[in-house]
């Protein structure tokens, strides 16, 4: 029996991808001369990277890409994002259902993304999810204590304390599961010393997410339900 599910956010419970890609390409139409590169926009979209990262790879002179450039080009992002990127996302088919059956088996859901919260906050709105998972389970790029997946830091100096100073509840990890599409989830998984459900269907490069042999494989989210009956 899972006592605690942490799902990624882009490619798992929600289809971002079109989101991502259209809030990249506006950014580099607002802030530069040159047009993003659709191909490593790909890459990097099923590398899981952050915007930072993303960014700095982009960037069309990456030795003059510094800290003060990054925080523009993600404060332009996110601006753009709340206004053009949050209409193109949709929940994947399933979700409400495995989000209610989680539920009623009373097991914590948390999310763990490199989006921030109120990104993620409000796409659960839009999409009728809100009210399933609890807003201090949310953890996003800028949660205090957090760190990008796959360090276990968002698991072990964020999630064990709030779920046991705010819930009463204390966490075995080999009693959480990890629901993620790519490298990063499954190596969180591994970090925290959890179980990890592949959803196949997400961004994650294929063959390097089955290289690393994740004990469940989902093709759509009514299957993480069954797994979690099962």
């Amino acid at each position: 029996m899972f006592t605690l599910a942490i799902f990624d956010f882009d490619g798992t419970l929600f289809n971002t991808h079109e989101s991502i890609s259209h809030t990249i390409k506006l950014t580099f139409d607002a802030l530069s001369a040159h047009t993003s590169p659709q191909t490593e926009i790909h890459r990097l979209i099923a590398s899981g990277a952050g915007l930072g990262d993303t960014f700095r790879a982009l960037y069309p002179s990456p030795g003059e890409f510094n800290s003060t450039i990054e925080n523009e080009w993600i404060e332009k992002y996110r601006a753009l994002y709340a206004t053009h990127g949050q209409q193109l996302i949709k929940a994947f088919p399933g979700a409400k259902d495995l989000l209610a059956e989680l539920n009623i088996q009373k097991v914590p859901i948390a999310i763990v993304s490199n989006k921030g919260v109120a990104a993620v906050k409000t796409a659960l709105q839009r999409n009728g999810l809100d009210g399933y998972v609890p807003e201090d389970l949310i953890i996003g790029d800028k949660t205090p204590g957090a760190k990008r997946k796959p360090d276990p830091a968002s698991f072990v100096d964020v999630l064990i304390p709030t779920l046991r100073e705010s819930y009463g509840v204390e966490i075995e990890p080999e009693n959480v599961l990890v629901i993620g599409d790519t490298v990063a989830d499954i190596q969180f998984a591994r970090n925290i010393g959890g179980k990890v459900c592949w959803c196949r269907y997400g961004y994650g490069d294929q063959e390097a997410c089955q290289e690393l042999k994740p004990q469940f494989v989902a093709d759509s989210l009514d299957e993480v339900v069954e797994i979690l009956r099962s």
